[in-house]
Parts: C-alpha cells; structure tokens; sequence
C-alpha cells in the first residue's frame, strides 16, 4: 500500500540553490560561425614560417619552431588572445635545437617538445630527424631536456603526437627512410621516464606522416595524411583504453551525407565540443581554403559555410591550430608560391550556452526541501518524497489519480497503489 499526500511549505530563499535553478546564463555567445583576421605577427618579434607547432595556454597561443624557408627556428612566440598583441615568451636553460615537423603538446602547466627535423636547410647540411623531448614550464619559463632509460622510439618527423590520462603518445611519421605506423607513449607525471611500445589492434592507419590528430571522447583521430600509394580519406579513431583502432564507415554516403574532405596532407584537424574541424592542406595539388566538420555523433561530414562578414584565410598548407575558448586560431603556414605566412585568424564556432536544465531537476530530485508530494510505500509506510511534476511526467496511470484526487479533495489526496 502506498498513500500519496501533497505537502504544505514556504519557499526558503535562504536557500543556497534557490535561485541557481531558476538562472539561464545566454551571453555572451555567437550563433554565427566566422572567420576574422587578427594582427599578423611582425618580422621583428618572429619570422613568417611553416611546419611549426602551436599550442593553447590559458589565454595564450605560443607558436614554437618552424621554417623561414632559409632556416630553422626554436624561437618561442606568444599570442595574447585578449588584447590580440604578439612578444616572445621568455625563456631559461637550453631550448632544442632548431626544427621543424616536430610536435608540441600541452600538458598541465608544460608544454613538451619531440622529435622532429634539424639541421642547416640552408646548406643542406647535418640534416636529421631527432627523437629528444623537452618541456617547457610556463610557470617559469625554464626549458628542460629529459633523459630516458631503455628502449626509445626511432627519431622521427611529420608524426603525431597527442595527450591522454597523462601520458604523451606518439604515432607513425617519417625516420628518413620510410614512413611509420608504430605508437609510443610515456607518462608526463614525472614517476617514471621510461617509454613504452604500445601494442595496435584492429584497422590501423597505413604508415603516414604530415597528418593530425585530435583528442576527443577518450580516442585519438587521424584523418588523411601522406601515405604513398596508400594515401585516403578515411578517418581513423584509436580508443585510447582498448588500445584499438576502427576505420569510421563512410556508407552513409549512400543515404545523401556529404563525403569527407578530400585526400590531403599539411592540414590541421582541432576538437571543438561534439565535432572535429579539418582545414587547409595539399589535396592533389591544390590548397582548398574550405573548412570541414565531423559530427562525432552522426558520424557524418559537413562543410561549414562561414558568415558573409567573414575574413577567410587563404588556401595553406604546413599551418598550425589550437582551440582557446570557443575559438580555433590557425597561423602560418605555406601559401601560394612556396610563401611563408605571418598571419593569424580566428573562427568563431558557432557557439550556443549549455542547457543545465538536466541538473537543475537533478538538484531538485536529490532536494527534499521543494518535495510536494510523500509516498507511503508498504506495510511499514516508509516515507519517500516526490515531485508531483516528476512523477505525472514519468506516470500515465499516477498521472490520472493524481489529477482526480486534485479535483476530489485538494487539502489532502489519499490513495491506494
């Protein structure tokens, strides 16, 4: 047996949540997506480049490396995101020798450093690819070199490198032979700095370099990239915690989807929310300009169709990406006629508040203070209390006795279940 009864009580506004439940936070927030030229980078803070790496902290972008087309560099440049000025990072202690395809990956209060092309471009001399790591701390601005023990991965460039569950990884690139598909992780936590050869199952990517990864959902995606003959336009998720890769199926195509971006290399690919954004590159001798997105829950493509205000970049290749916010900057890269870029953008996503009205009622579920309703639920009456609102919404058949109990008698509603 179990008898309902309505409760009789005054609203407490003392109450720390009371009016927590009722706010609806709506700005700032665009609904457009666009593109929009912010101030290019001055010759004399930092060279125009391509094949660097580029990095978000806090409200920071730092851009590390690259070519000019005559050198390499190991500057270390920084983009303020609120008063959109450039400086160069100070710095402490040995930076790593000048490169390029090298990666660089944020990790806590570091940026780490590996791998990579050195050497004078310029005389075509002492040219190699490097396996070295090096963290940079923000905090005092000091590089630092780590040393390892042990088996270590081939040096390398043109690879990928991610972070997850603290532990950098590494994926496929190029030895100066022969392109890779091998995987090596470390732990960044300091404990132990010794690498590990990560064993891959399932449909792995062909050896490739000069292609990107974005984190997202606790897997690592790779889209497209340089593969000789074997070069595609898949793109492939590696789940992090089984250690396995799957081939996203593209037979949705058949039903009217968009197809995926076209084969390309020197792209960059950034996570944003539910979806992944692919832009520029070298696709079969062109340099497309058209920024692609991934719905990872529809698992379909699409082309985002920018603002009619917007100031899109050019077509480039060997560019960098980061997301600050609910923005991605893109900078440098090559464009047309083997030029180096200087410039920066910024795209806005389209960016809608988050609806936290599944933990408002969440907060009022677990709250007895805001109950209306108690049910006396067998022999013993435990008492259980309930929300009249919740409880119609979840219950046609209650939904009924509660209404004719209303209408018979509302200072009090008995019922038997």
């Amino acid at each position: 047996m179990a008898i309902a009864r309505p409760l009789g009580m005054e609203f407490d506004h003392s109450w720390p949540e009371s009016a927590e439940c009722l706010t609806l936070d709506f700005g700032p927030f665009e609904t457009a997506h666009r593109w929009r030229r912010m101030p290019e980078c001055d010759e004399f803070v930092g060279a125009r480049r391509s094949k660097h790496t580029v990095i978000a902290y806090k409200d920071a972008v730092f851009v590390f490396g690259g070519d000019n087309g005559k050198h390499m560099l190991n500057d270390l440049l920084r983009f303020d995101v609120k008063d959109n000025s450039w400086g160069r990072a100070f710095t402490t202690g040995v930076p790593p020798a000048p490169r390029y395809h090298h990666s660089a990956v944020i990790h806590e209060n570091s940026m780490f450093v590996f791998g990579g092309y050195t050497g004078d471009i310029h005389s075509n001399s002492n040219l190699t690819n490097k396996n070295d790591l090096f963290e940079y701390k923000f905090t005092s601005g000091q590089w630092v070199e780590w040393k390892f023990e042990g088996k270590m991965p081939v040096a390398r460039s043109a690879h990928g490198a991610a972070v997850y569950d603290g532990k950098l990884w590494i994926f496929a690139g190029y030895d100066g032979n022969a392109r890779l598909n091998d995987m090596w992780t470390i732990s960044l936590l300091g404990e132990s700095r010794v690498w590990e050869e990560v064993p891959q199952s399932g449909d792995c990517p062909p050896t490739c370099c000069n292609f990107p990864v974005a984190v997202a959902r606790d897997s690592m995606f790779v889209f497209s990239g340089q593969s000789g003959a074997k070069i595609t336009n898949s793109l492939f998720q590696f789940h992090f915690k089984e250690r396995y890769w799957t081939r996203i199926s593209t037979e949705h195509i058949l039903r009217g989807a968009p197809p995926p971006p076209t084969r390309r290399y020197g792209h960059t690919m950034v996570a944003f929310d539910r979806h992944l954004y692919v832009f520029g590159g070298a696709a079969d001798s062109t340099l497309p300009n058209d920024l692609h997105c991934f719905d990872l829950d529809s698992q379909t493509w699409s082309v985002i169709q920018p603002s009619a205000d917007s100031e899109i970049p050019s077509g480039r290749l060997f560019h960098a990406a980061a997301v600050i916010g609910d923005a991605m900057y893109i900078f440098g890269g090559t464009i047309d006629n083997n030029v180096r870029s200087g410039e920066i953008y910024r795209f806005q996503f389209s960016c809608y508040p988050k609806c936290t009205l599944h933990e408002d009622f969440g907060r009022l579920l677990e709250s007895q203070q805001f109950c209306d309703v108690e049910f006396l639920v067998g022999l013993e009456e435990k008492c259980i209390p309930a929300h009249i609102a919740f409880v119609s919404a979840r219950s046609q058949w209650l939904r009924g006795k509660i209404r004719h109990a209303r209408e018979k008698q509302r200072d009090k509603v008995f019922f038997y279940l």
